[in-house]
This record gives structure tokens, C-alpha cells and sequence, in this order.
């Protein structure tokens, strides 16, 4: 699976290399006839005791791709025929200091329960420094996930369907069921 680094790096050979002013990228992404989207996937897992898990991969949304498409073939979600106890959702999206976008899903079940998966142990939440200025200043994948988790969380209870979808976990949906709950841009 491909790293944000790796995607960039590539990139770089599309959109040529960085200005000589050294700049942070955004002038470079500014000259391109588009921005860079990258889409990453949260892949959520629940570990027997009731520890949610997640890992993540990521890259880059193919020419004519839409993101949902991109977010399943990132997550390794068949594309026929998906499983009905798999949930993909769209939980954030962010920009990056060099005028690239992430575009960020979550998918529950993760399909590969084995694959090595780094707990979350805290579901705080990044936030800016200002209500004006909504975007954290320091943002790590941890945040990323505690994000991706509380707004499936908040998406099972709101929509049936995505309910019925994590029910065919039942240690993922009990775990989902006691985290806190919140609107949408009220999350904290």
C-alpha cells in the first residue's frame, strides 16, 4: 500500500519538481492545472476485548475515478458486488501545505481482521487554535482515526442501513455503541 510520502513523491514526477524558491509546495500546486487528491482510508478493526484498532492506507485518486471508487479499491473492497457488512463512508477531508487534498473514509469491518492494526487509546480530537481557523496546526494519524471512529459512531445511529452493516460485527458495533456521540462539526 502506498504512504502519503509516496504519493506526493509521485507527484512530484507528474507536476515536475519543487520551485527553486524552496517554497512549502503550495506555489507549485498553485502553477498546476489541478491539485493533487489523495484519499485515505481508515480501516477499523475490534480487537477481542473490545479495543478498537485501525491502520491506514492511502493514494491517489485515479483521472476519471470518483473518490468512493478510490476509497474501495484503497481499502481493498471488492469492486463488484460489495459486501453488505462492509461500511465505507466519507468522514473528512484536509488540506495539505502543498496544495494537495485528502480526501479521508473510514471502513468497518476492516477485511483483513489480521493484518497488524495500531489501537486507539484516546478519542480526542484535533482542533485548530482559533474558531476562525478550523484546521489543527499539528494533525497525527491517531487524530485521524479517533475522527473516522466517533463519526461512524454518530453515522450508525443516524442510518439504518450502516447499522445493520456493523451489526454483522457485534464487537465493533458494541464498541462503537459507547463512544461518545455528537453532530457532525460538533465533534470535541
Amino acid at each position: 500500500m502506498q504512504t502519503l510520502r509516496d504519493c506526493k513523491e509521485d507527484a512530484t514526477s507528474v507536476l515536475g519538481p519543487e520551485p527553486a524558491s524552496g517554497g512549502t509546495g503550495a506555489s507549485r500546486a498553485s502553477s498546476a492545472p489541478g491539485r493533487l487528491v489523495l484519499v485515505e482510508v481508515c480501516l477499523i478493526g475490534c480487537r477481542p476485548d473490545g479495543t478498537l484498532t485501525y491502520r491506514c492506507a492511502d493514494g491517489r485518486l485515479g483521472g476519471a475515478e470518483n473518490p468512493d471508487e478510490a476509497a474501495a479499491r484503497i481499502g481493498l473492497l471488492p469492486a463488484e458486488s460489495p459486501d453488505p457488512a462492509v461500511t465505507l463512508h466519507s468522514t473528512s477531508w484536509r488540506h495539505l501545505s502543498d496544495g494537495s487534498v485528502v480526501l479521508t473514509y473510514v471502513v468497518a469491518p476492516d477485511p483483513d481482521p489480521g493484518a497488524p492494526a495500531t489501537p486507539i487509546l484516546s478519542f480526542e480530537l484535533a482542533h485548530g487554535p482559533h474558531p476562525g481557523r478550523p484546521s489543527p496546526e499539528r494533525l497525527r494519524q491517531d487524530h485521524v482515526a479517533a475522527h473516522a471512529v466517533r463519526h461512524l459512531a454518530h453515522v450508525s445511529d443516524v442510518n439504518p442501513q450502516v447499522r445493520l452493516a456493523l451489526s454483522a460485527d457485534p464487537a465493533l458495533s458494541d464498541a462503537l455503541a459507547g463512544l461518545a456521540r455528537a453532530p457532525a462539526g460538533q465533534l470535541t
